[in-house]
Formats: structure tokens, sequence, C-alpha cells
């Protein structure tokens, strides 16, 4: 030990020292030269003895020292190099400042390191907020790495440190699970009762076997078992690195038996495939009956995957073929029925901002209650609603007592109350969402293709997808609900206008089944004059409207417009705006965008069944069905949703060619 060293270790010794040597000196002067110079000799002695004491004190623990660092630390490494791990110092830029042998020998290897960034050995996209990222995985030279990040702070410098674990053994392995994890399919061949009524039975026979053979003849590109369960119906297993591949290709399967031909003439039918995937078979399997169902009340013509209950569709880009087989709607009529008179009061409710068809089909509904003589209130939002020509001719003609705003419902409530909800099935979309939680008993009747977070706690879920209006499905029911129904001339007229709003006057979406429903309610002295009626527009509408359309912007068939107008009627005036712009001529689809009272942006879309609206909308977290839907986005901008919307809109037109999208004779 170095003198310097000591007198550091000790800065009183020297005080010591001179202050034994001041006494002997004042001895010494005192004339006691004999006790002076022992008093110095034992002086000089003692701090002999002290420093050589602290000097083997600092020697054996220095030999402490060298023997561990010997034991755990290399002779020829310092501490920091003999880390058992790659790693990498590095400034804030991603300039590599400095890095262990190990990563030179592991990662970097003999060619050594020519470049000095830490992009070329992780991604470009970590590196962004100053490596801040805790942990990520990088892939270099064939091998796959776990990367720690350990942040440096000094007064000078900000420097990151960066660890390297390979793991590619076990990454490898979790891939390989994965990869060969179950994917179960379920194929159905839709409308084919439908279809088999059109034809001889001998052509319909040929048609499910040529289009039996195209699906077989698509599986058997990939590795699966594929076993045929019943005419048109199919069982497919496969691992996850298979179905990756069908998906790739986007289940291009739909589109060749969409477009197959049966000597020459368009057949008309579609398929339905769901799909489910997981870690165990039987969950599969039970996650591609609830796809299969999913894709079939979606209209059919698609591909449904329910992977761990996120959802992901392919195809539906053509409206579904029309049922004209009653006996399901004499069935749900049954049941309702009885339902309706084991309850103590009914509640009809319908969606956000109700519209004619909403109103309509709660109108309808309520007056088949009453002569069951069952108390009925329709509960609704008037402010908000879009139908109040309608909803104020029939508190004129029958009273308003029937109607209840949903704040008043909540107390109607009953644990034996029934709670009917028509023309919606997602609970955030009802004109009162509270109601839902609160009711026990509750049936749902739409025609809108089924979204995911549909009620899905109903005693009775009636889905019509490829019925016009949830009017004419409530007309049917109302057929079946008595020996000898009756309907007020205004509640007829209610359900007529229903059907005129979602067919655009009988000329979407209607079949048979549309025209006997109407039929009917003409029957049961619905006015068509009157009805036509309910849809005028006031001048200031009219307005509003001209201006919307105005400044539109077309981009090849799609017609868009964005609209900052402050006025009550601007969500009717919106919906009506959209159908206009559908008049000009080559326009496929159209969208109105515009602001509402809450601040938030809602979209309009129109079609005349070309472009699956539906689809366009479900990318902004909206829906409705394939000519008609809407949107709502919160917190946006009029700028920031219309750039979403044309983003939707080229997503559409990328996964869904021209060629695919048929106009409807």
């Amino acid at each position: 030990m170095r003198l310097r060293d000591f007198f550091k270790l000790h800065p009183m010794f020297p005080v010591v020292v001179l202050f034994s040597l001041a006494v002997s000196v004042t001895s010494y002067y005192l004339q006691q030269r004999t006790i002076a110079l022992i008093e110095l000799t034992l002086g000089i002695l003692l701090a002999v003895i002290v420093y050589l004491a602290e000097k083997k004190s600092f020697s054996d623990l220095k030999k402490t020292v060298s023997i561990l660092n010997a034991n755990v630390i290399s002779k020829t490494e310092d501490r920091v190099s003999s880390i058992p791990l790659p790693f990498v110092v590095c400034a804030s830029d991603g300039s590599i400042i400095w890095y262990n042998n190990l990563f030179q020998d592991k990662i970097v290897g003999d060619k050594g390191l020519s470049y000095k960034q830490i992009k070329n050995f992780v991604p470009a996209d970590k590196l962004k907020d100053d490596l801040s990222a805790v942990s990520f995985n990088a892939n270099y030279n064939g091998r796959r790495y776990t990367v720690h990040v350990s942040k440096l702070i000094d007064d000078t410098y900000n420097d990151y440190v960066l660890y390297f674990i390979d793991d590619t053994y076990y990454k490898d392995i979790a891939d390989k699970y994965n990869d060969t994890r179950p994917a179960v399919m379920l194929v159905s061949i839709d409308a084919m009762d439908d279809v088999s009524s059109l034809i001889s039975q001998n052509d319909f026979s040929a048609l499910i076997s040529d289009a039996e053979r195209l699906i077989t003849a698509w599986f058997s590109h990939y590795q699966c078992i594929l076993r045929k369960t019943s005419e048109g119906r199919f069982l497919i297993i496969t691992d996850y690195i298979t179905f990756s591949k069908m998906k790739a290709n986007k289940f291009d399967i739909i589109e060749q038996v969409r477009d197959y031909r049966h000597e020459g003439i368009s057949t008309g039918l579609t398929m339905s495939v769901g799909i489910g995937t997981g870690m165990e078979l039987v969950a599969c399997e039970a996650a591609s009956r609830k796809s299969l169902d999913m894709a079939k009340g979606r209209g059919g013509d698609q591909v449904v995957i329910n992977d761990s209950d996120n959802y992901e569709f392919f195809g539906g880009v053509v409206s579904g073929v029309e049922s004209k087989n009653q006996v399901q709607s004499r069935i749900v009529a049954g049941s309702v029925e009885e339902l309706i008179k084991h309850s103590s009061s009914v509640l009809v409710v319908g969606h956000k901002n109700s519209d004619l068809d909403s109103l309509g089909s709660a109108i309808g509904l309520s007056e088949i209650v009453k002569h069951l003589g069952i108390k009925v209130k329709i509960v609704v939002d008037e402010k908000a609603s879009m139908a109040k020509p309608l909803l104020e001719r029939y508190k004129e003609k029958c009273g308003e007592a029937v109607f209840i705003s949903p704040e008043k419902a909540s107390f109607e409530i009953q644990n034996d109350t029934l709670l009917i909800i028509t023309d919606v099935m997602r609970p955030s979309f009802t004109d009162a969402p509270k109601l839902l939680e609160k009711a026990h008993r509750k049936v749902v009747i739409d025609h809108h293709r089924m979204s995911v977070d549909y009620i899905s706690d109903s005693l009775i879920f009636y889905h019509e997808p490829n019925s016009s209006s949830t009017s004419e499905m409530v007309t049917e029911l109302i057929r079946y609900m008595l020996s000898k129904p009756k309907l007020t001339k205004t509640g007829a007229e209610a359900l007529l206008s229903g059907i005129y709003l979602d067919t655009k006057n009988f000329t979407l979406k209607t079949g048979v089944r549309t025209f006997e429903a109407a039929a009917y309610l003409k029957d049961c002295g619905a006015n068509t004059i009157t009805v036509r009626k309910l849809f005028a527009a006031s001048a200031d509408e009219n307005a509003v409207i001209s201006k919307i359309v105005n400044s539109a912007a077309i981009n090849a068939n799609f017609a868009v417009a964005a609209t900052d107008i402050k006025d009550p009627v601007i969500r009717l005036a919106a919906a009506k705006a959209a159908d206009e712009l559908l008049n000009i001529e080559g326009i496929d689809a159209s969208f109105v965008i515009f602001k509402v009272d809450s601040g938030d942006i809602s979209i309009s879309a129109r079609s005349y069944g070309i472009v699956n609206v539906q689809l366009i909308m479900e990318k902004l977290g909206g829906g409705g069905h394939l000519t008609m839907a809407a949107a709502q986005l919160k917190d946006s901008t009029l700028e920031d949703a219309e750039n979403k919307l044309n983003e939707a809109i080229e997503d559409f037109i990328k996964n869904n060619p021209k060629k695919d999208i048929k106009r409807e004779d």
C-alpha cells in the first residue's frame, strides 16, 4: 500500500503523529530530554506498527479479491467482457460503440463487423422511440434471438446495452406447435331447397354433383382430411399452416361455385364455410359450427373464420337467395305468441335513430300484442327518431299512450316482462341498451346480416338476412299468430312504410314473399298514397339534400359526400342524399359523412346490390345489410372519417375485383 493511499484511508493519522512529535519537542525544551527521547521513540514505533498492520490487512483483502476473480472471472478477461451473453453497446441513434467477444464470435462471425449500425442486427421498427422497448425479437444470419434492452444513464451519455439471447431452438418448437394446431371446416352449399324447386330433379342432381366436384377438387390441392357428411355438406380437418395457405388464396372456391354455369346457365348456387381454429380439436369443431351459422346468418356466399373468438370474413359480395318456404315463420309465430301470452307485459324496442322499418315493425307487433290482451309499450327516443311523420300520425290516429321513452321504460321491466327487439341485433345499437341488461326474457326479430356482437341470450332469435325488411318479417308473423289477425289501417300503413323504405319502393331485395306481405297489408286497409306522404321532405330538408349531393366527390363507381352542415334534419337528409346519389349514372355505391349533435361522425351508405356496403361499414365498426348500412365514428373529424372510408373502399375493391361483383337482375 502506498503512503498516499494510507493517508486517504486514515486522514487523522498525520495529526496524531504531529501531536506526538509536538509533545516530544515540548519535553525536550523543558529539559526532560530522556522523556522526550522515549516519547519520540514510542511515537515513531507506534506509527510504523499501525502502518504495517494496515498494509498487511490491505494485502490480505487484495489477495482475497484476486482469488475471487481467479475463480469467477477468467484471468484474460475483464469484468464487462466476461458477461456470458453476446451484447452490444450503442448510442441512441443506433450507432454501435462497443461489443463483447461473444457478440463477435456468436453473431458477427469470422467476417468481422463492416458496419457500425445496430439496425443491421435488429428490426428497423424496433429502433424508434430511442430503443425504449424492454425486449423484442430479432433474426440474424439464420438464428432467432430475444433482445433485451438496458439503458445506461450518465451525465454525458445516453447509451443502450442490447443483450442477445439465442432461443432459435425453442422458437422453432413453438412455431411447429402453432403450425400443427387443428383447423376444422364445415362446408355447406346454400339454398339447395329453393334451387331444387326451380329445376327438374335430374338437373338439380347434376348441378349439386358438379358443385361438390368443384369443392372436392379445390380442397384436394391441400393437405387435409375431407369427408362428405351429407348432400352438399363436407367436413374438412387440417392443420393451421395448411389453413393459412387457403386463407392466402382468399378461399377462391366460393367464387368458383358462385360463377359456375350449368349448360351455360347461371345456377344461383353459393356456398358457406365455417372455420374454427384453436388448440383443441373439440373446441375447433364447436367454433366451426358457430362460424357456419354466422356465415348463413349473413346471407351465405362467404367464409367465416373463428380464431379464438376473433372473427374474419371472406366473400359475401352478393345478396342471398330468398327462401319461399314460410314454415319457419309459422313456427316462430307460434313460439312468440306463447311467450307473449305468458308475459305480464311486453316492451318493443328498435334501433337508435329509429326509421320507418324499425318503428313500423314495432307498431305492427304492438297491435298484435294488444289483440292478445297483454299490456304493451313501444320504447322510442322520439327526439332522435328519423320516423317522426309516422310517429306523429300514429299518435294522432291511435293515441300516444303506447309510446314510452327509454328512461321511463326501465321502470316498467319486471321478471316476466317480454322485451322484443326489432330491426337490430347489436345491444349497443338499440334505442335502450340499458333495458337489455335488465330484461330476462328477450326476442330478436331482424333482417340485417349477422354481426359478431349479436344478442346471444335471446329466447327466440328470428333472423332472415334475405328478407327485404323487418316489417316484412313481422307481417308474416302476424298472419300466423292469430286465426283472424286484425291490424288498424294506420298499423298496416306503418308496416308497409317499412317495406317501402328498405326496398326503395320495391326496387331492391323484393321477392315473392315481399309482395305477399304488401298485398296482405293492402288488404288490411293500407293506403299507398298515405305511405308515400310519410317520405315527403320539407323545402328546408330538400335544400340540405341538394347541398350534400352537389358536394359529392365521384371516384370510379363510388360517390362520397362529406358535409359539415348543422341542421336538425341532417341525419334524415344524409340518408336521403345517399339514396339520391345512387341516381347518378354509373354509381354503384354512395356514402354521406356528416356530424351529429353529439359531435360524433356518422356515415350513411347505400347501394343497388352491386357493392356490399355492409362489408365496407363493418371495417369502420358499423353494420347493416348489402344495400343499406351505416357506421358511427367517435373522437374523429370529417377529414379523418373520409380518409378511413376511402381506405375501406380501396380495401373492398382490392379484395373484390369487378368481375366478382354482379348486378342483380
